[in-house]
């Protein structure tokens, strides 16, 4: 352990010594009781199946996940840096025989490669500086199997207990900042130091939300959950279509230029205007992690729709949902990003409930050849354009039926033309923010780039 990381270590041990073992100590909340319970049951229903798997519980405490982990997992290791908490996990848990437990700063833990199906922690990673968590990310892909499971949920933006501190070392980032640190966190699949591999494992994020238990409880949409998955994953990854969203068009940067343009939370034409919300239930998609995070924390702000929505991080062209899910598929602007939408037609066919709809805009071609220009630009961005009509006969060939395809031309360059007048009309003031942005966005990057 280097010397920062030593210090970070002596400021948590004597803060979290001011506290005994106890669950409102764990949850920095008196009234932590009933949240507990409702906590518990939410957080478990987010994990994979556990069932035969080795778990690594980082940051166990009095065990308030430990014996639940137990229940199902073949085996758990519980490891937490204070002996005293770890002591009273084992008394709370010891009719269990399945447990393991380990008092070890986890800056110091040395457990054997492969080992785990899936590691836990709860209120961790917030405690540990940004070069701290990439190294412990990194140690958790080497202790995780192939194909292994990491869920972690931190306090975002800032503190959520009511517990009186005079001292607070917390580390409140953004979903984005974890979005970045597990993207930075990359490990060789070779041992050998001689031999350096080009080939490794890195983490895909799954799915990363907010706690619902804590809505109820607290009002507080930033107890933040994140569900990712250890894969194989080059040195240089940006060959992926994920890295190329992330990287390039939909880069923090670029979310905020769209949203200048288009309004908040919007990154096509039209904004609001082309959108209608109709109170359903809503389970929104998407393959970048940086829309998924941004998305998390616009939903934060509207605790009134937390209920009705859930984010999933994942590629919708290998994504399995049983027969009959849904009753309406939309998506905006989305398809020319795939190539393959014969097959996802047919899917969504499967997908929907009888008398299903989907519904969805894209931006498509007309029957002209492609000028040289737009040639190159389409090639750039990786877009898959097709005519309308060509949209009409796939949907009927996947099995649609009563299709109305329109051409929204008219429609949407009016909405062009106000949004490229309000943005000349503010161009100074877009200028100012944008470099702003581009500040901050930069220096995240420099973060995860340097670690």
């Amino acid at each position: 352990m280097n010397v920062s990381s030593y210090g970070t270590r002596v400021r948590m041990l004597e803060y979290w010594a001011k506290f005994a073992p106890s669950l409102e100590s764990m949850m920095l909340d008196k009234t932590a009781g009933q949240m507990h319970l409702d906590e518990q049951e939410e957080i478990f229903s987010l994990l994979p199946s556990l069932r035969n798997k080795r778990v690594l519980e980082l940051g166990a405490g009095i065990g308030r996940y430990t014996g639940l982990l137990a229940s199902e997992a073949y085996r758990v290791t519980a490891v937490d840096f204070m002996e005293e908490y770890i002591n009273v996990n084992e008394q709370n848990n010891k009719r269990a025989s399945n447990i393991t437990y380990i008092a070890a700063d986890v800056l110091d833990l040395q457990m054997p490669n492969k080992k785990f199906g899936a590691i836990f922690s709860n209120w961790l990673l917030m405690y540990l500086t940004d070069q701290e968590c990439v190294t412990l990310l990194q140690k958790i892909l080497l202790w995780l199997e192939d194909g292994g499971w990491l869920f972690f949920r931190e306090s975002c933006f800032h503190s959520s207990g009511n517990m009186s501190r005079q001292t607070n070392p917390t580390f409140y980032r953004t979903p984005a900042d974890y979005a970045s640190l597990l993207e930075a966190a990359w490990v060789s699949s070779n041992d050998s130091i001689l031999e350096p591999a080009e080939t490794g494992y890195g983490f895909d994020m799954v799915s990363v939300g907010s706690l619902r238990s804590y809505i109820k409880h607290k009002n507080n949409s930033y107890q933040i959950y994140f569900l990712a998955k250890k894969v194989d994953k080059p040195m240089d990854s940006k060959d992926s279509f994920q890295q190329f969203l992330d990287k390039k068009q939909y880069s923090r940067n670029g979310v905020r230029r769209y949203e200048w343009i288009f309004g908040k939370t919007f990154l096509s034409t039209g904004g609001f205007t082309t959108t209608k919300n109709f109170g359903v239930d809503v389970l929104g998609v998407d393959l970048s992690v940086n829309m998924m995070t941004v998305a998390t924390e616009y939903l934060s702000e509207k605790k009134h729709l937390d209920n009705r929505v859930k984010f999933v991080i994942c590629d919708i062209t290998k994504s399995i949902y049983e027969d009959n899910s849904f009753d309406t598929i939309y998506s905006r602007d989305t398809l020319l990003h795939i190539s393959n939408k014969e097959e996802l037609f047919k899917n969504f066919q499967r997908w929907l409930k009888p008398g299903g709809k989907i519904l969805f805009t894209d931006y498509t071609r007309s029957e002209k050849e492609f000028s040289p220009n737009f040639k190159q630009y389409i090639t750039d961005r990786g877009y898959n354009l097709l005519t309308t009509q060509q949209y009409k006969e796939l949907l009927e060939k996947s099995g649609f039926v009563n299709i109305r395809a329109e051409d929204a031309t008219d429609e949407f360059l009016s909405a062009l033309h106000a949004e490229i007048s309000r943005l000349r009309a503010e161009k100074e003031e877009f200028l100012k923010v944008r470099t702003a942005n581009e500040i901050y966005c930069n220096t995240l990057d420099a973060i995860a780039t340097r670690y």
